[in-house]
């Protein structure tokens, strides 16, 4: 998988307009809260992954979305909230209000606004790893893919040392944030 296809398909021009439209936000409140969330996302993933049920859950979930990863743009104009609260529930469980008050303090978007944000790009977020863990086979385990995107990171998901923490930090620069 590649970390550039989720960054650009995320992050990019058309996909943080179309959420800032979608939700009458800033676009750079939009990519605030998304670089904010994607590493707490995807290491919430991984250590889903880590146990036998939540790797075979993960990839289930991951197969379902794997061909919605065609056409992004459209994805988030018509995102499912429901399902894409579904989708947060399940890999943060019971810190999904504290996950969405951190990145609410952080980016300055209301908890409202960063719930539904998240809830747009979560199906997009599936969908995008989903067909990436495609071209990998059998070989390589869902937590490995999730630490390799993460830069290694295994247990401390909020790492901005090396991998997506770096990379986000980056694109904070980009976006006028630091």
């Amino acid at each position: 998988m590649d970390l550039t296809n989720i960054l650009g398909a995320l992050t990019g021009n058309d996909a943080i307009g179309t959420i800032a439209e979608k939700f009458n936000i800033d676009s750079s409140q939009v990519s605030s809260v998304i670089t904010n969330a994607l590493p707490s996302f995807l290491g919430a993933m991984q250590q889903n992954a880590s146990t036998e049920g939540g790797a075979a859950s993960l990839a289930k979930a991951l197969g379902d979305h794997a061909g919605e990863a065609g056409d992004i743009i459209n994805n988030l104009k018509g995102a499912d909230l429901t399902d894409g609260s579904k989708i947060l529930s399940h890999i943060f469980g019971g810190n999904l209000s504290s996950i969405i008050s951190g990145i609410s303090q952080k980016s300055g978007v209301a908890s409202n606004g960063v719930s539904n944000i998240l809830a747009a790009i979560a199906p997009s977020i599936l969908a995008l790893l989903g067909k990436g863990q495609q071209g990998l086979g059998k070989n390589m385990a869902l937590a490995g893919m999730l630490g390799a995107i993460l830069g290694g990171t295994s247990s401390n998901s909020n790492s901005n040392s090396g991998g997506l923490g770096s990379i986000l930090g980056g694109l904070g620069s980009i976006f006028g944030k630091k």
